[in-house]
């Protein structure tokens, strides 16, 4: 004979961990989005084809090759959401690719935690890196900088 099993239900224990579940996920989905440069990504336009105006986009490898071999400013933050460094970058280089010197550039915010491949290919080690690509070439990097100042210098690389 098989045992068999009941449930047993008590008077809203159903809605409580219903409401209990709701309140982790939506914790952790807040968690998941901490700073300006991720609601940036999201709030992002869909691809268009010439001035962007400054945009951050989600890394897509077809993107990224096609904007690099036309020579275009592509600015890339490799960003993990634990990395405080890197919730730091966020607001500063949100600001700075919107700034004019910029309107032709395009961002790319790799995840440091599931984008091996692209790790891998540009010898990336660090969350909070940041690369400039200019006419096809990397043509500078920097890992855990903060500082506007600093951010700017790099960025500028790409002009």
């Amino acid at each position: 004979m098989q045992p068999s099993m009941r449930w047993v239900s008590v008077p809203g224990l159903a809605a409580v961990a219903v409401l209990a579940a709701l309140v982790l996920w939506q914790g952790r989905q807040a968690s998941l989005v901490p700073n300006e440069l991720q609601a940036a990504v999201a709030a992002a336009p869909l691809r268009q084809i010439g001035a962007d105006g400054g945009q951050w986009y989600d890394y897509r490898q077809a993107d990224f090759t096609a904007d690099v071999k036309a020579g275009r400013t592509v600015l890339v933050a490799v960003h993990a959401d634990w990395c405080s460094d890197c919730r730091t970058q966020g607001p500063v280089i949100t600001r700075l690719i919107r700034e004019p010197p910029y309107e032709d550039a395009v961002g790319y915010v790799i995840d440091f935690d599931s984008e091996r491949a692209f790790l891998a290919d540009h010898k990336v080690r660090s969350q909070s890196t940041l690369i400039i690509f200019k006419n096809g070439e990397e043509v500078g990097r920097a890992v855990g900088i903060t500082r506007e100042k600093d951010i700017r210098a790099l960025f500028e690389r790409g002009l």
